[in-house]
């Protein structure tokens, strides 16, 4: 039996398949970083129980940072 994937199995998915140089940018412990926006469907992850919230097969899942250079 297949184990479904919470957002919190992604983040580390990401970490440790596509994240070659500072990780650290991205997460912190076992979520992503102050000032890095996660939507789930157009929706702020907040709503719907962030790193344990079940992945749907047709669910869009959205990283955008709201940090810049200065």
């Amino acid at each position: 039996m297949q184990k479904d994937w919470i957002l919190g199995d992604l983040l580390i998915w990401l970490r440790d398949n596509l994240l070659k140089e500072r990780p650290e940018l991205f997460l912190q412990d076992n979520s992503v970083r102050p000032g890095i926006l996660v939507l789930v469907n157009d929706s702020d992850w907040e709503l719907m129980d962030t790193v344990n919230y079940p992945i749907q097969s047709k669910d869009t899942i959205t990283f955008i940072s709201t940090l810049h250079g200065g």
